[in-house]
């Protein structure tokens, strides 16, 4: 009788230790990173490259997009830039000469100061050299007011010349990450505004899946460990993730976990990012991860 409750024992001992031996596992669905690429400038759109399922890399030309307003009001500007630019190169020259005119006048009036002194000049005489004086100086500062608008006038050509140009770079908007197109929204010849969405791109290289653990599984893990991932779809061996990150709240049981089990109570949730150069995880496909 001894023998036989000694042999249930250690059969109970046994499965115990083997469940509490198992490694921990979960299912999910094959998630990226997605970034929508949008319109940063309006106008007609001309064309778009790539269609869905082509390969992107970053700085391509996906669209582009009405240049038209875009590069005659460039034009417009640059010619005011050179407007003001040759206002400023005779504004200068103004200066030069009202500068000469000054220098005359208030020798001019210092002759006459002194002759005026002895005696030797009219009062009449006194007051013609003190009024072309005051008009010389005033127009030297009239000249220096005329060059100070000038420069002002062409740095704002500039400004509108670098805000165009920058329109007109946004006319040809770039892939801002190696990725696929999943999702393209506009057809070449609608009229597209600031902000309209062009397409959406994944990042497929890397991919990463969300499982769910009960709380007995997270002594068993670590950030950085690894896990086996399996496609489930009968033709590639599984492949090796990492976990990159582990809730630190539990929460309740998402719908996409299968086990009844799991079901019954609150869960952590965990993820595995998976190296995916050849692509043979696609976005949406369901896996199951087996944490090492």
């Amino acid at each position: 009788m001894r023998l036989f409750i000694s042999t249930i024992l250690a059969a109970l001992l046994f499965v115990s230790c083997g469940k509490n031996n198992k490694l921990p596992q979960g299912s999910g669905l094959i998630e990226a990173t997605e970034v929508t690429l949008s319109a940063e400038t309006g106008g007609q759109l001309k064309a778009i490259y790539f269609d869905e399922g082509q390969n992107v890399a970053i700085g391509d030309t996906i669209a582009l997009i009405d240049t038209t307003t875009t590069v005659l009001r460039l034009h417009q500007a640059q010619a005011a830039a050179e407007a003001a630019q040759t206002r400023i190169q005779v504004a200068q020259i103004s200066i030069r000469q009202a500068a000469n005119n000054l220098q005359l006048a208030q020798k001019e009036f210092d002759r006459v100061s002194a002759l005026v002194k002895s005696g030797s000049a009219t009062q009449q005489q006194f007051d013609q050299v003190k009024t072309a004086l005051e008009q010389a100086t005033l127009a030297n500062e009239q000249s220096q007011a005329s060059l100070s608008v000038s420069r002002a006038d062409f740095a704002n050509a500039q400004a509108q010349i670098a805000i165009l140009q920058k329109q007109l770079d946004d006319s040809f908007p770039l892939a801002p990450i190696n990725g696929t197109i999943v999702e393209k929204y506009p057809e070449a010849g609608e009229l597209i505004a600031i902000g309209k969405p062009l397409v959406r791109i994944a990042k497929i290289d890397t991919v990463w899946v969300k499982i769910y653990l009960p709380p007995s599984d997270l002594t068993k893990i670590k950030l950085g460990g690894t896990a086996s991932i399996d496609p489930e779809d009968g033709h590639n061996a599984p492949l090796i993730g990492q976990i990159s990150w582990i809730s630190s709240q539990a929460e309740f049981t998402p719908k996409n976990v299968q086990t009844k089990e799991a079901r019954a109570g609150l869960l952590y949730a965990i993820k595995i990012t998976i190296p995916n150069a050849d692509q043979i995880l696609k976005i949406g496909m369901p896996v199951s991860a087996i944490v090492k």
